[in-house]
Protein backbone atom coordinates (compact mmCIF):
# COMPACT_ATOMS: atom_id res chain seq x y z
CA UNK A 1 0.00 0.00 0.00
CA UNK A 2 1.25 3.47 -0.85
CA UNK A 3 0.09 7.09 -0.76
CA UNK A 4 -0.31 8.01 -4.42
CA UNK A 5 -1.75 11.52 -4.14
CA UNK A 6 -1.73 14.33 -1.62
CA UNK A 7 -3.92 17.45 -1.59
CA UNK A 8 -2.88 20.33 0.70
CA UNK A 9 -4.87 23.52 1.20
CA UNK A 10 -3.84 26.57 3.23
CA UNK A 11 -1.14 24.95 5.34
CA UNK A 12 1.50 27.60 6.03
CA UNK A 13 2.82 28.73 2.61
CA UNK A 14 1.21 25.81 0.74
CA UNK A 15 -1.95 27.49 -0.55
CA UNK A 16 -3.09 24.78 -2.93
CA UNK A 17 -0.91 21.78 -3.69
CA UNK A 18 -1.98 18.59 -5.45
CA UNK A 19 0.77 16.16 -6.45
CA UNK A 20 1.34 12.47 -7.05
CA UNK A 21 3.77 10.53 -4.88
CA UNK A 22 5.84 7.47 -5.69
CA UNK A 23 7.16 4.72 -3.43
CA UNK A 24 10.28 6.86 -3.02
CA UNK A 25 9.78 10.60 -3.61
CA UNK A 26 12.44 13.31 -3.55
CA UNK A 27 11.23 16.83 -2.70
CA UNK A 28 13.41 19.60 -4.12
CA UNK A 29 13.13 23.37 -3.92
CA UNK A 30 14.72 26.57 -2.68
CA UNK A 31 15.08 27.49 0.97
CA UNK A 32 11.74 28.71 2.30
CA UNK A 33 9.87 27.25 -0.67
CA UNK A 34 7.75 24.94 1.48
CA UNK A 35 9.59 21.58 1.48
CA UNK A 36 9.49 21.13 5.27
CA UNK A 37 5.88 22.32 5.33
CA UNK A 38 5.04 19.71 2.69
CA UNK A 39 6.60 16.90 4.75
CA UNK A 40 4.79 18.08 7.87
CA UNK A 41 1.43 18.38 6.08
CA UNK A 42 1.80 14.89 4.64
CA UNK A 43 1.88 13.41 8.15
CA UNK A 44 -1.14 15.28 9.56
CA UNK A 45 -3.79 12.73 8.48
CA UNK A 46 -1.67 9.95 10.01
CA UNK A 47 -1.61 11.41 13.52
CA UNK A 48 -2.83 9.02 16.20
CA UNK A 49 -2.71 8.93 19.99
CA UNK A 50 0.47 6.88 19.75
CA UNK A 51 2.50 9.73 18.25
CA UNK A 52 4.38 11.25 21.15
CA UNK A 53 4.88 15.00 20.91
CA UNK A 54 3.16 15.85 17.62
CA UNK A 55 0.06 17.91 18.31
CA UNK A 56 -3.03 17.37 16.25
CA UNK A 57 -4.14 20.93 16.90
CA UNK A 58 -2.35 23.58 14.89
CA UNK A 59 -1.71 27.25 15.56
CA UNK A 60 -2.58 30.59 14.01
CA UNK A 61 0.77 30.66 12.20
CA UNK A 62 0.00 27.30 10.54
CA UNK A 63 -2.97 28.82 8.69
CA UNK A 64 -1.90 30.04 5.25
CA UNK A 65 -1.34 33.79 4.90
CA UNK A 66 -3.23 34.00 1.62
CA UNK A 67 -6.45 32.65 3.14
CA UNK A 68 -6.00 34.79 6.26
CA UNK A 69 -5.49 37.93 4.17
CA UNK A 70 -8.72 37.28 2.26
CA UNK A 71 -10.48 36.83 5.58
CA UNK A 72 -9.12 40.10 7.01
CA UNK A 73 -9.92 41.98 3.79
CA UNK A 74 -13.52 40.75 4.03
CA UNK A 75 -13.74 41.96 7.64
CA UNK A 76 -12.26 45.37 6.77
CA UNK A 77 -14.63 45.78 3.82
CA UNK A 78 -17.69 44.72 5.84
CA UNK A 79 -16.70 46.21 9.19
CA UNK A 80 -19.86 48.22 9.73
CA UNK A 81 -22.21 45.44 8.66
CA UNK A 82 -20.40 42.91 10.86
CA UNK A 83 -20.54 45.21 13.88
CA UNK A 84 -24.33 45.45 13.47
CA UNK A 85 -24.84 41.75 12.78
CA UNK A 86 -26.06 42.36 9.24
CA UNK A 87 -23.76 39.94 7.38
CA UNK A 88 -25.22 36.65 6.19
CA UNK A 89 -23.69 33.73 8.09
CA UNK A 90 -23.20 31.79 4.84
CA UNK A 91 -21.13 34.65 3.40
CA UNK A 92 -18.98 34.76 6.50
CA UNK A 93 -18.56 30.97 6.61
CA UNK A 94 -17.29 30.95 3.02
CA UNK A 95 -14.35 33.23 3.89
CA UNK A 96 -13.23 31.60 7.19
CA UNK A 97 -9.73 30.15 6.70
CA UNK A 98 -9.32 26.40 7.09
CA UNK A 99 -6.57 23.84 6.62
CA UNK A 100 -7.24 20.54 4.88
CA UNK A 101 -4.87 17.73 3.89
CA UNK A 102 -6.15 14.68 2.03
CA UNK A 103 -4.08 11.65 1.14
CA UNK A 104 -5.14 9.02 -1.37
CA UNK A 105 -3.98 5.39 -1.23
CA UNK A 106 -3.52 2.54 -3.64
CA UNK A 107 -4.39 -0.66 -1.82
CA UNK A 108 -3.46 -4.22 -2.70
CA UNK A 109 -6.25 -6.80 -2.87
CA UNK A 110 -4.90 -8.50 0.24
CA UNK A 111 -5.21 -5.21 2.16
CA UNK A 112 -8.68 -4.19 0.98
CA UNK A 113 -10.58 -5.68 3.92
CA UNK A 114 -8.38 -3.96 6.51
CA UNK A 115 -8.82 -0.68 4.62
CA UNK A 116 -12.57 -0.99 4.00
CA UNK A 117 -13.38 1.91 6.35
CA UNK A 118 -11.15 4.21 4.25
CA UNK A 119 -13.06 3.61 1.00
CA UNK A 120 -14.80 6.71 -0.38
CA UNK A 121 -16.11 5.44 -3.71
CA UNK A 122 -16.26 2.45 -6.02
CA UNK A 123 -15.96 2.34 -9.78
CA UNK A 124 -18.29 0.40 -12.07
CA UNK A 125 -15.79 -2.45 -11.99
CA UNK A 126 -15.85 -2.47 -8.19
CA UNK A 127 -12.45 -0.81 -7.76
CA UNK A 128 -12.34 1.23 -4.56
CA UNK A 129 -10.80 4.63 -3.96
CA UNK A 130 -9.27 5.08 -0.51
CA UNK A 131 -8.72 8.45 1.17
CA UNK A 132 -7.97 9.96 4.56
CA UNK A 133 -8.25 13.64 5.50
CA UNK A 134 -7.11 16.00 8.21
CA UNK A 135 -8.84 19.33 8.78
CA UNK A 136 -8.30 22.27 11.10
CA UNK A 137 -11.47 24.34 10.97
CA UNK A 138 -13.61 26.73 12.95
CA UNK A 139 -15.98 24.63 15.05
CA UNK A 140 -18.69 27.31 15.34
CA UNK A 141 -18.80 29.96 12.63
CA UNK A 142 -21.68 31.81 14.31
CA UNK A 143 -19.67 32.17 17.50
CA UNK A 144 -16.67 33.42 15.51
CA UNK A 145 -18.77 36.01 13.68
CA UNK A 146 -20.20 37.26 16.98
CA UNK A 147 -16.67 37.42 18.39
CA UNK A 148 -15.50 39.47 15.39
CA UNK A 149 -18.42 41.87 15.90
CA UNK A 150 -17.46 42.26 19.55
CA UNK A 151 -13.83 43.04 18.64
CA UNK A 152 -14.94 45.65 16.10
CA UNK A 153 -17.36 47.26 18.52
CA UNK A 154 -14.65 47.53 21.18
CA UNK A 155 -12.18 49.16 18.78
CA UNK A 156 -12.12 52.91 18.14
CA UNK A 157 -13.83 53.65 14.84
CA UNK A 158 -10.83 55.48 13.46
CA UNK A 159 -8.37 52.72 14.24
CA UNK A 160 -7.26 50.01 11.83
CA UNK A 161 -7.90 46.35 12.56
CA UNK A 162 -4.38 45.53 11.34
CA UNK A 163 -3.02 45.06 14.88
CA UNK A 164 -5.94 42.84 15.97
CA UNK A 165 -5.40 39.91 13.65
CA UNK A 166 -4.98 37.29 16.37
CA UNK A 167 -8.13 38.51 18.10
CA UNK A 168 -10.09 38.48 14.86
CA UNK A 169 -9.15 34.84 14.22
CA UNK A 170 -8.72 33.08 17.59
CA UNK A 171 -7.61 29.48 17.14
CA UNK A 172 -9.28 28.62 20.42
CA UNK A 173 -12.44 28.42 18.29
CA UNK A 174 -10.76 25.90 15.96
CA UNK A 175 -10.66 22.13 16.19
CA UNK A 176 -9.07 19.31 14.23
CA UNK A 177 -10.63 16.24 12.68
CA UNK A 178 -9.18 13.12 11.06
CA UNK A 179 -11.79 11.49 8.89
CA UNK A 180 -12.62 9.73 5.65
CA UNK A 181 -14.10 12.22 3.14
CA UNK A 182 -17.85 12.00 2.51
CA UNK A 183 -18.34 10.04 5.75
CA UNK A 184 -19.77 11.68 8.85
CA UNK A 185 -17.94 9.79 11.59
CA UNK A 186 -14.32 10.42 12.55
CA UNK A 187 -12.04 7.43 12.43
CA UNK A 188 -11.29 5.50 15.58
CA UNK A 189 -7.82 4.85 16.95
CA UNK A 190 -8.15 1.21 15.87
CA UNK A 191 -8.39 2.43 12.28
CA UNK A 192 -5.59 4.98 12.52
CA UNK A 193 -3.12 2.64 14.20
CA UNK A 194 -2.95 0.67 10.93
CA UNK A 195 -1.13 3.66 9.42
CA UNK A 196 2.06 4.97 10.97
CA UNK A 197 4.65 7.57 10.20
CA UNK A 198 8.05 8.57 11.51
CA UNK A 199 10.03 11.69 10.74
CA UNK A 200 13.72 12.50 10.85
CA UNK A 201 13.86 16.27 10.98
CA UNK A 202 16.64 18.55 9.84
CA UNK A 203 17.21 19.96 13.35
CA UNK A 204 19.47 17.13 14.48
CA UNK A 205 22.83 18.87 14.87
CA UNK A 206 22.82 18.42 18.67
CA UNK A 207 22.68 14.65 18.31
CA UNK A 208 25.19 13.08 20.72
CA UNK A 209 26.84 16.43 21.29
CA UNK A 210 26.85 15.56 24.97
CA UNK A 211 29.16 13.09 26.65
CA UNK A 212 26.48 12.19 29.17
CA UNK A 213 23.26 11.66 27.24
CA UNK A 214 21.82 10.22 24.07
CA UNK A 215 21.14 13.60 22.54
CA UNK A 216 18.27 12.88 20.14
CA UNK A 217 14.69 13.31 21.35
CA UNK A 218 13.46 11.43 18.28
CA UNK A 219 15.69 8.45 19.00
CA UNK A 220 14.71 8.39 22.68
CA UNK A 221 11.03 8.37 21.70
CA UNK A 222 11.67 5.61 19.19
CA UNK A 223 13.48 3.42 21.72
CA UNK A 224 10.76 4.09 24.27
CA UNK A 225 8.09 3.00 21.78
CA UNK A 226 9.95 -0.23 21.09
CA UNK A 227 9.83 -1.33 24.75
CA UNK A 228 7.17 -3.95 25.44
CA UNK A 229 5.29 -4.23 28.73
CA UNK A 230 7.40 -7.22 29.79
CA UNK A 231 10.58 -5.28 28.98
CA UNK A 232 9.49 -2.32 31.10
CA UNK A 233 8.62 -4.68 34.00
CA UNK A 234 12.08 -6.20 33.77
CA UNK A 235 13.73 -2.75 33.68
CA UNK A 236 11.82 -1.67 36.79
CA UNK A 237 12.78 -4.90 38.59
CA UNK A 238 16.43 -4.47 37.68
CA UNK A 239 16.31 -0.84 38.77
CA UNK A 240 14.96 -1.93 42.17
CA UNK A 241 17.79 -4.44 42.55
CA UNK A 242 20.27 -1.76 41.52
CA UNK A 243 18.81 0.59 44.10
CA UNK A 244 19.03 -2.02 46.87
CA UNK A 245 22.72 -2.45 46.09
CA UNK A 246 23.30 1.29 46.37
CA UNK A 247 21.34 1.44 49.62
CA UNK A 248 23.31 -1.44 51.11
CA UNK A 249 26.77 -0.25 50.08
CA UNK A 250 26.24 3.37 51.04
CA UNK A 251 24.75 2.60 54.47
CA UNK A 252 21.72 4.80 53.83
CA UNK A 253 19.67 3.16 56.62
CA UNK A 254 22.25 4.00 59.27
CA UNK A 255 22.54 7.59 58.10
CA UNK A 256 18.84 8.36 57.82
CA UNK A 257 17.50 6.32 60.75
CA UNK A 258 19.41 8.34 63.32
CA UNK A 259 16.83 7.56 65.99
CA UNK A 260 18.08 3.96 66.16
CA UNK A 261 21.47 4.96 67.56
CA UNK A 262 20.92 8.32 69.21
CA UNK A 263 21.48 8.96 72.92
CA UNK A 264 18.03 10.50 73.07
CA UNK A 265 16.15 7.72 74.85
CA UNK A 266 12.67 8.36 73.54
CA UNK A 267 13.57 9.30 69.95
CA UNK A 268 12.09 6.05 68.65
CA UNK A 269 8.78 6.92 70.29
CA UNK A 270 8.47 9.89 67.94
CA UNK A 271 10.06 8.43 64.78
CA UNK A 272 9.37 5.01 63.39
CA UNK A 273 11.55 3.32 60.79
CA UNK A 274 12.47 5.75 57.99
CA UNK A 275 12.40 3.81 54.74
CA UNK A 276 14.35 4.46 51.57
CA UNK A 277 12.26 3.77 48.46
CA UNK A 278 13.38 3.60 44.82
CA UNK A 279 12.27 6.55 42.72
CA UNK A 280 11.89 4.98 39.31
CA UNK A 281 12.36 7.79 36.72
CA UNK A 282 10.28 7.95 33.52
CA UNK A 283 11.54 5.60 30.84
CA UNK A 284 12.48 8.51 28.58
CA UNK A 285 14.74 9.89 31.32
CA UNK A 286 16.46 6.54 31.68
CA UNK A 287 17.00 6.25 27.94
CA UNK A 288 18.21 9.82 27.65
CA UNK A 289 20.91 9.11 30.23
CA UNK A 290 22.48 6.57 27.86
CA UNK A 291 25.80 7.62 26.37
CA UNK A 292 26.50 6.60 22.78
CA UNK A 293 29.91 5.51 21.60
CA UNK A 294 31.55 4.64 18.33
CA UNK A 295 34.69 2.56 17.90
CA UNK A 296 35.38 2.54 21.66
CA UNK A 297 35.12 6.31 21.99
CA UNK A 298 32.32 8.76 22.67
CA UNK A 299 30.21 9.55 19.64
CA UNK A 300 30.37 13.20 20.71
CA UNK A 301 34.05 13.16 19.71
CA UNK A 302 33.13 12.27 16.11
CA UNK A 303 32.53 14.93 13.48
CA UNK A 304 29.08 16.46 12.99
CA UNK A 305 28.68 14.77 9.61
CA UNK A 306 29.50 11.33 11.01
CA UNK A 307 27.05 11.81 13.87
CA UNK A 308 24.34 12.68 11.35
CA UNK A 309 25.14 9.61 9.27
CA UNK A 310 25.03 7.28 12.30
CA UNK A 311 21.82 8.83 13.62
CA UNK A 312 20.01 8.30 10.33
CA UNK A 313 21.27 4.75 9.85
CA UNK A 314 20.31 3.78 13.40
CA UNK A 315 16.90 5.44 13.28
CA UNK A 316 15.86 4.11 9.88
CA UNK A 317 16.94 0.58 10.80
CA UNK A 318 15.03 0.85 14.08
CA UNK A 319 11.94 2.20 12.35
CA UNK A 320 11.90 -0.73 9.95
CA UNK A 321 12.37 -3.22 12.74
CA UNK A 322 9.68 -1.62 14.88
CA UNK A 323 7.14 -1.34 12.08
CA UNK A 324 4.40 -3.95 12.21
CA UNK A 325 1.63 -1.82 10.76
CA UNK A 326 -0.24 -2.09 7.50
CA UNK A 327 1.47 1.02 6.17
CA UNK A 328 4.49 3.07 7.28
CA UNK A 329 5.61 6.47 6.03
CA UNK A 330 9.11 7.76 6.68
CA UNK A 331 9.91 11.41 6.00
CA UNK A 332 13.48 12.68 6.11
CA UNK A 333 14.60 16.30 5.89
CA UNK A 334 17.87 16.80 4.03
CA UNK A 335 19.54 13.41 4.54
CA UNK A 336 22.71 14.91 3.04
CA UNK A 337 23.14 17.48 5.85
CA UNK A 338 26.82 17.72 6.87
CA UNK A 339 27.72 14.55 4.94
CA UNK A 340 30.75 14.40 2.66
CA UNK A 341 30.32 13.16 -0.90
CA UNK A 342 31.17 9.54 -0.06
CA UNK A 343 28.82 9.43 2.93
CA UNK A 344 26.07 10.97 0.82
CA UNK A 345 26.51 8.05 -1.55
CA UNK A 346 26.29 5.60 1.35
CA UNK A 347 23.20 7.32 2.78
CA UNK A 348 21.43 7.48 -0.57
CA UNK A 349 22.17 3.84 -1.33
CA UNK A 350 21.02 2.80 2.13
CA UNK A 351 17.64 4.54 2.12
CA UNK A 352 16.85 3.37 -1.41
CA UNK A 353 17.71 -0.22 -0.49
CA UNK A 354 15.57 -0.01 2.64
CA UNK A 355 12.62 1.43 0.71
CA UNK A 356 12.82 -1.08 -2.14
CA UNK A 357 13.07 -3.99 0.29
CA UNK A 358 9.97 -3.06 2.31
CA UNK A 359 6.73 -3.03 0.35
CA UNK A 360 4.77 -1.46 3.22
CA UNK A 361 7.24 1.42 3.68
CA UNK A 362 7.04 4.67 1.73
CA UNK A 363 9.90 7.16 1.79
CA UNK A 364 9.56 10.90 1.15
CA UNK A 365 12.63 13.09 1.65
CA UNK A 366 13.65 16.66 0.90
CA UNK A 367 17.08 17.38 -0.50
CA UNK A 368 19.38 20.03 -1.95
CA UNK A 369 21.85 17.45 -3.25
CA UNK A 370 22.04 16.01 -6.75
CA UNK A 371 23.46 12.90 -5.11
CA UNK A 372 19.95 12.10 -3.87
CA UNK A 373 18.31 12.49 -7.28
CA UNK A 374 18.22 9.52 -9.63
CA UNK A 375 18.57 10.72 -13.24
CA UNK A 376 17.31 7.34 -14.39
CA UNK A 377 14.07 7.79 -12.45
CA UNK A 378 13.17 11.46 -12.58
CA UNK A 379 9.47 10.68 -12.18
CA UNK A 380 10.17 10.37 -8.44
CA UNK A 381 10.84 14.11 -8.08
CA UNK A 382 8.42 16.71 -6.73
CA UNK A 383 9.47 20.36 -7.04
CA UNK A 384 8.16 22.80 -4.43
CA UNK A 385 8.39 26.37 -5.68
CA UNK A 386 6.81 29.43 -4.08
CA UNK A 387 4.34 27.27 -2.17
CA UNK A 388 3.21 25.23 -5.17
CA UNK A 389 4.03 21.61 -5.98
CA UNK A 390 4.97 20.06 -9.30
CA UNK A 391 5.32 16.30 -9.62
CA UNK A 392 7.57 15.47 -12.56
CA UNK A 393 5.48 12.39 -13.41
CA UNK A 394 2.46 14.68 -13.90
CA UNK A 395 4.18 17.68 -15.48
CA UNK A 396 6.33 15.94 -18.09
CA UNK A 397 5.81 13.28 -20.72
CA UNK A 398 8.00 10.17 -20.83
CA UNK A 399 9.93 11.69 -23.77
CA UNK A 400 10.58 14.89 -21.82
CA UNK A 401 11.83 12.96 -18.78
CA UNK A 402 14.09 10.90 -21.04
CA UNK A 403 15.38 14.13 -22.58
CA UNK A 404 16.32 15.45 -19.14
CA UNK A 405 17.94 12.15 -18.14
CA UNK A 406 20.13 12.01 -21.23
CA UNK A 407 21.52 15.53 -20.95
CA UNK A 408 25.02 15.25 -19.42
CA UNK A 409 25.32 18.86 -18.19
CA UNK A 410 21.87 19.33 -16.72
CA UNK A 411 21.75 20.58 -13.15
CA UNK A 412 18.08 20.27 -12.20
CA UNK A 413 18.42 22.45 -9.12
CA UNK A 414 19.89 25.35 -11.07
CA UNK A 415 17.54 24.99 -14.02
CA UNK A 416 14.18 24.68 -12.32
CA UNK A 417 14.29 26.93 -9.30
CA UNK A 418 17.06 29.45 -9.74
CA UNK A 419 15.39 32.84 -9.66
CA UNK A 420 17.77 33.93 -12.44
CA UNK A 421 19.22 31.36 -14.85
CA UNK A 422 21.03 31.76 -18.18
CA UNK A 423 21.52 28.93 -20.65
CA UNK A 424 24.45 29.34 -23.05
CA UNK A 425 25.73 27.23 -25.92
CA UNK A 426 29.27 26.66 -24.70
CA UNK A 427 32.09 27.31 -22.30
CA UNK A 428 33.12 30.61 -23.98
CA UNK A 429 29.84 32.34 -23.15
CA UNK A 430 29.81 30.82 -19.67
CA UNK A 431 33.32 32.09 -18.88
CA UNK A 432 32.65 35.55 -20.30
CA UNK A 433 29.44 36.13 -18.33
CA UNK A 434 30.88 34.75 -15.09
CA UNK A 435 33.93 37.00 -15.42
CA UNK A 436 31.76 40.02 -16.13
CA UNK A 437 29.56 39.39 -13.06
CA UNK A 438 32.59 38.69 -10.87
CA UNK A 439 34.08 42.05 -11.78
CA UNK A 440 30.93 44.00 -10.93
CA UNK A 441 32.01 45.27 -7.53
CA UNK A 442 29.59 45.99 -4.67
CA UNK A 443 26.91 43.91 -6.40
CA UNK A 444 25.30 40.69 -5.15
CA UNK A 445 24.44 38.11 -7.79
CA UNK A 446 22.17 35.08 -7.66
CA UNK A 447 22.50 34.18 -11.34
CA UNK A 448 23.15 30.61 -12.47
CA UNK A 449 24.81 29.92 -15.83
CA UNK A 450 24.50 26.51 -17.46
CA UNK A 451 26.32 25.44 -20.63
CA UNK A 452 23.89 23.63 -22.85
CA UNK A 453 24.07 21.93 -26.20
CA UNK A 454 22.66 23.50 -29.35
CA UNK A 455 18.89 23.91 -29.49
CA UNK A 456 16.97 25.23 -26.51
CA UNK A 457 13.30 24.81 -27.48
CA UNK A 458 12.66 21.55 -25.65
CA UNK A 459 14.28 22.72 -22.44
CA UNK A 460 12.39 26.04 -22.58
CA UNK A 461 9.11 24.13 -22.88
CA UNK A 462 10.02 22.03 -19.85
CA UNK A 463 11.10 25.10 -17.86
CA UNK A 464 7.84 26.87 -18.66
CA UNK A 465 5.76 24.03 -17.23
CA UNK A 466 7.33 24.66 -13.85
CA UNK A 467 7.92 28.41 -13.91
CA UNK A 468 5.24 30.05 -16.04
CA UNK A 469 3.44 31.35 -12.93
CA UNK A 470 6.54 32.14 -10.85
CA UNK A 471 8.82 35.17 -10.58
CA UNK A 472 11.80 33.20 -11.90
CA UNK A 473 13.46 34.34 -15.12
CA UNK A 474 15.29 32.43 -17.83
CA UNK A 475 17.80 33.91 -20.28
CA UNK A 476 18.92 32.15 -23.46
CA UNK A 477 22.12 33.23 -25.25
CA UNK A 478 22.69 31.56 -28.59
CA UNK A 479 24.78 31.82 -31.77
CA UNK A 480 23.27 32.80 -35.11
CA UNK A 481 25.26 30.20 -37.11
CA UNK A 482 23.57 31.42 -40.34
CA UNK A 483 20.28 29.83 -39.27
CA UNK A 484 17.61 32.56 -39.45
CA UNK A 485 14.73 30.08 -39.09
CA UNK A 486 16.14 28.64 -35.85
CA UNK A 487 16.62 32.18 -34.56
CA UNK A 488 13.00 33.03 -35.31
CA UNK A 489 11.70 29.87 -33.61
CA UNK A 490 13.74 30.47 -30.47
CA UNK A 491 13.07 34.19 -30.19
CA UNK A 492 9.33 33.51 -30.40
CA UNK A 493 9.60 32.63 -26.69
CA UNK A 494 10.25 36.31 -25.95
CA UNK A 495 6.45 36.62 -25.90
CA UNK A 496 6.61 35.23 -22.35
CA UNK A 497 7.30 37.80 -19.64
CA UNK A 498 9.97 35.71 -17.90
CA UNK A 499 11.95 34.36 -20.90
CA UNK A 500 14.58 36.38 -22.77
CA UNK A 501 16.16 34.83 -25.86
CA UNK A 502 18.90 36.71 -27.74
CA UNK A 503 21.07 35.67 -30.69
CA UNK A 504 24.42 36.94 -31.94
CA UNK A 505 24.21 39.49 -34.75
CA UNK A 506 27.11 37.80 -36.50
CA UNK A 507 27.98 34.14 -36.88
CA UNK A 508 29.20 33.47 -33.36
CA UNK A 509 30.33 35.02 -30.04
CA UNK A 510 33.86 36.11 -30.95
CA UNK A 511 32.53 38.00 -34.00
CA UNK A 512 30.12 40.00 -31.86
CA UNK A 513 32.72 40.82 -29.20
CA UNK A 514 35.12 42.20 -31.79
CA UNK A 515 32.41 44.15 -33.66
CA UNK A 516 30.89 45.72 -30.55
CA UNK A 517 31.57 49.48 -30.10
CA UNK A 518 35.27 50.33 -29.81
CA UNK A 519 36.26 46.78 -28.86
CA UNK A 520 38.34 46.10 -32.00
CA UNK A 521 41.03 48.66 -31.26
CA UNK A 522 41.27 47.53 -27.62
CA UNK A 523 41.41 43.84 -28.50
CA UNK A 524 43.96 44.36 -31.29
CA UNK A 525 46.41 45.90 -28.80
CA UNK A 526 45.65 43.20 -26.22
CA UNK A 527 46.25 40.22 -28.51
CA UNK A 528 49.35 41.74 -30.11
CA UNK A 529 50.89 42.37 -26.69
CA UNK A 530 49.70 39.17 -25.05
CA UNK A 531 50.28 36.60 -27.78
CA UNK A 532 52.23 38.43 -30.50
CA UNK A 533 49.41 38.04 -33.00
CA UNK A 534 49.96 39.65 -36.39
CA UNK A 535 47.81 40.09 -39.48
CA UNK A 536 44.77 41.19 -37.43
CA UNK A 537 44.38 44.59 -39.06
CA UNK A 538 40.60 44.31 -39.55
CA UNK A 539 37.77 43.12 -37.27
CA UNK A 540 37.16 40.18 -39.63
CA UNK A 541 40.81 39.03 -39.48
CA UNK A 542 40.90 39.35 -35.68
CA UNK A 543 37.67 37.37 -35.31
CA UNK A 544 38.94 34.62 -37.58
CA UNK A 545 42.22 34.38 -35.68
CA UNK A 546 40.44 34.28 -32.32
CA UNK A 547 37.96 31.58 -33.38
CA UNK A 548 40.76 29.33 -34.57
CA UNK A 549 42.74 29.75 -31.32
CA UNK A 550 42.69 27.28 -28.44
CA UNK A 551 40.11 27.49 -25.65
CA UNK A 552 42.83 28.70 -23.25
CA UNK A 553 42.92 32.01 -25.14
CA UNK A 554 39.25 32.69 -24.29
CA UNK A 555 39.84 31.59 -20.70
CA UNK A 556 42.73 34.05 -20.29
CA UNK A 557 40.72 36.81 -21.94
CA UNK A 558 37.93 36.25 -19.42
CA UNK A 559 40.46 36.31 -16.54
CA UNK A 560 41.90 39.59 -17.83
CA UNK A 561 38.63 41.31 -18.64
CA UNK A 562 38.63 43.15 -15.33
CA UNK A 563 42.19 44.42 -15.80
CA UNK A 564 43.04 47.92 -16.93
CA UNK A 565 43.88 47.03 -20.54
CA UNK A 566 40.43 45.47 -21.05
CA UNK A 567 38.41 47.63 -18.66
CA UNK A 568 36.63 49.45 -21.50
CA UNK A 569 35.65 46.33 -23.46
CA UNK A 570 31.87 46.27 -24.01
CA UNK A 571 29.75 43.15 -23.76
CA UNK A 572 28.17 42.02 -27.03
CA UNK A 573 24.71 43.49 -27.38
CA UNK A 574 22.84 40.16 -27.23
CA UNK A 575 24.46 39.27 -23.89
CA UNK A 576 24.01 42.75 -22.44
CA UNK A 577 20.30 42.68 -23.33
CA UNK A 578 19.77 39.36 -21.55
CA UNK A 579 21.65 40.53 -18.46
CA UNK A 580 19.64 43.74 -18.44
CA UNK A 581 16.38 41.77 -18.73
CA UNK A 582 17.45 39.67 -15.74
CA UNK A 583 18.22 42.90 -13.85
CA UNK A 584 21.94 42.16 -13.66
CA UNK A 585 23.44 45.04 -15.65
Amino acid sequence: MKITKVYIENFRNLTEVSVRLMGVTAIIGNNNSGKSNFLRALTLPLLSEEIGTSSKNLSWTDIGNESKNKYYEFIESNKDALSKGKVELSMFEAIIPKITVTIEFTVEDSESYSMKDFAVSFSETGEAQYQLSYSFTCKNSKELMEHVAEVINNTDSGNSLEELKLNLLPVSLYTYAIYVPFKEKNLSYDNLKLLKYNSIQAERDEFSNSNTRLGSKQLVQLLNKKLSTSSMIKIESEYTNFFEQIKSLSGMDEVLNWQENTEIKNAQDFFSKISILPNMPPMTSLLNSVRLGYDESSLASQGLGYRNLILQLVMINSLIEASNSLYSLLTVEEPEAHLCYENQQIMNSFILNIASGNKDLQLVYSTHSLQFLDKLDLKNIVLINEGKGYAFIEEFTSNELNYLSKNPNLDLFKLFYSSRCILVEGISEELLIKSYIKNKHNTLSNIEIISFHKGFKKIIDIWLKINIHTNNKLGIIRDFDNQPRAQEEHEAYNSYDNIFVKTTVNYTLEDDIVMQGNNFSILKKYFEAMYGWSNIETPELLSKKWKSAKAEIMLQFCVDIGNEELSNVELPQHIALVLNSLEIV
